[in-house]
């Protein structure tokens, strides 16, 4: 069983995987048409897609350990529903251009960071 304090993180790093996931396959230019994504801001970005994807899957093992499958499957049933819930409201829409840049640009230090506190406190 998770730690109460840390269950709300996972479905944010779901959201932002599904908000890195529309930049990825250009979905976010129907939403917002005058933001500019620079080379590095991409880069960025596709390397969060990527780290999200070993981040989680190693949350997911330390988390449950040896004896508590339970709390893994928790953490990627948490993830799940963050990244349907962000697909399936189209979250993208709420944000300013300013803000999903920095959204971006943030994203592995805020996976990295999320994942880290649900592995040493879940």
């Amino acid at each position: 069983m998770l730690n109460l304090a840390v269950v709300p993180l996972m479905p944010l790093v779901g959201a932002l995987t599904a908000n890195l996931s529309e930049l990825i396959r250009g979905e976010n230019k129907s939403f917002l048409p005058d933001l500019d994504i620079g080379v590095k801001t991409f880069t960025l970005a596709a390397a969060g897609f990527t780290v999200v994807w070993f981040a989680l899957l190693v949350t997911a093992i330390f988390t449950g350990g040896d004896t508590d499958t339970l709390a893994g499957v928790e953490v990627l049933g948490l993830f799940l529903a963050g990244f349907a819930l962000h697909s399936w409201l189209k979250g993208s829409r709420l944000l300013s251009p300013g803000v999903q840049l920095w959204t971006y640009r943030l994203a592995i230090p805020f996976i990295l960071g999320a994942c880290l506190l649900v592995t040493k406190l879940g």
